[in-house]
C-alpha cells in the first residue's frame, strides 16, 4: 500500500470510541508501545496515541457505546462540501461538522449501506504521523456485502477507483491518483452474517503470532487466528471494551 495518509481523499485516521478510555489506554499501550496526551483537539476526554512523540490515533469517550468501535477517517480539504457528497451518494450523517479545536474539523457519516466513518479536515492535525513501524496505523479495509454499489459510492465522493480480484477471498485494491491507499474485501463466507460490513482498521506489527500471544494475556478475544494473506501474516482481535481491529506483519 502507498501510504500517504495526508492527501486529500484517502484515510487519514483512526479513532476509538469506548466507554473505558483509561482501559483501552492501558490495553494498547501494552500491546503497541502507545503513549498518550489528554485532551486531543480540545475534547476533555479524548486522548492523543503517539508512538516516540507521533500520533498515531485517538482513544475517545462515549457513555452512548455498549461497545468499542474503531472508525476510519478519509482526509478532505473541506468537511462541509464531503458531507454533501456523502448525502447526493445515498450516505448519511450520523454527527455534523464540528470543530476539534486547532486539530481540524471532523463529521462522522454512514455510506449507502450503513457502515460508519468519518472525513477530516486537518488544521494543524493532518492525521497519523508514522507509517511502518510497529504499532502504527497501517490501512484501512472495507468489508462489503456489495461491491459494486460501494465501488460507486465512494467513487462518487471521493473518487476511488477498484483494481482487479485478487487471492482467494478477492480482494481489491483502492486506488486513488494512480495509488493504492486502501483494500476492499468481499464479505467473506466465514463472515457471520449478523456481523454487518464495516470498515476494518489495521495496524503494523513485527510478529502477528507474538502479537496475538501478547493480545490474548492482555484480555482481548481471538476473532481469527494468526494467518497468512496476500499482504503478510494477519490476525482479527476483539479487545477487551469489544472493538475490533486487525494486526499485519507486512510480508514486504
Amino acid at each position: 500500500m502507498d501510504t500517504n495518509f495526508h492527501e486529500d481523499g484517502a484515510p487519514a485516521w483512526v479513532e476509538l470510541n469506548t466507554a473505558d478510555p483509561e482501559a483501552s489506554a492501558r490495553f494498547y499501550g501494552a500491546l503497541f508501545g502507545w503513549t498518550f496526551t489528554p485532551g486531543f483537539s480540545g475534547r476533555r476526554q479524548a486522548l492523543l496515541a503517539e508512538l516516540e512523540g507521533r500520533p498515531t490515533a485517538a482513544i475517545t469517550a462515549t457513555a452512548s457505546a455498549q461497545r468499542g468501535a474503531w472508525t476510519t477517517y478519509v482526509h478532505v480539504t473541506d468537511a462541509d462540501k464531503a458531507v454533501d457528497k456523502v448525502r447526493a451518494a445515498g450516505g448519511s450523517m450520523l454527527t455534523p461538522v464540528h470543530d476539534r479545536g486547532l486539530a481540524g474539523r471532523a463529521a462522522v457519516l454512514a455510506d449507502h449501506a450503513g457502515t460508519v466513518f468519518g472525513v477530516w479536515e486537518a488544521v494543524e492535525h493532518e492525521g497519523s504521523g508514522v507509517s511502518g513501524e510497529p504499532g502504527s496505523y497501517f490501512g484501512g479495509e472495507l468489508i462489503t456485502d456489495d461491491v459494486q454499489s460501494s465501488a460507486d459510492f465512494y467513487g462518487q465522493v471521493f473518487g476511488w477507483t477498484l483494481g482487479d480480484p485478487y487471492g482467494p477471498l478477492n480482494r481489491r485494491d483502492i486506488h486513488l491518483g494512480g495509488q493504492t491507499i486502501s483494500v476492499l474485501l468481499p464479505r467473506p463466507a466465514a463472515m457471520p452474517a449478523e456481523i454487518p460490513p464495516y470498515w476494518d482498521v489495521y495496524f503494523t506489527v513485527a510478529d502477528a503470532e507474538q502479537t496475538a500471544e501478547a493480545a490474548v494475556r492482555l484480555g482481548a478475544a481471538v476473532l481469527m487466528p494468526p494467518t497468512a494473506s496476500d499482504h503478510g501474516h494477519i490476525a482479527v482481535f476483539a479487545d477487551p471494551t469489544g472493538a475490533v481491529f486487525t494486526v499485519l506483519a507486512p510480508s514486504h
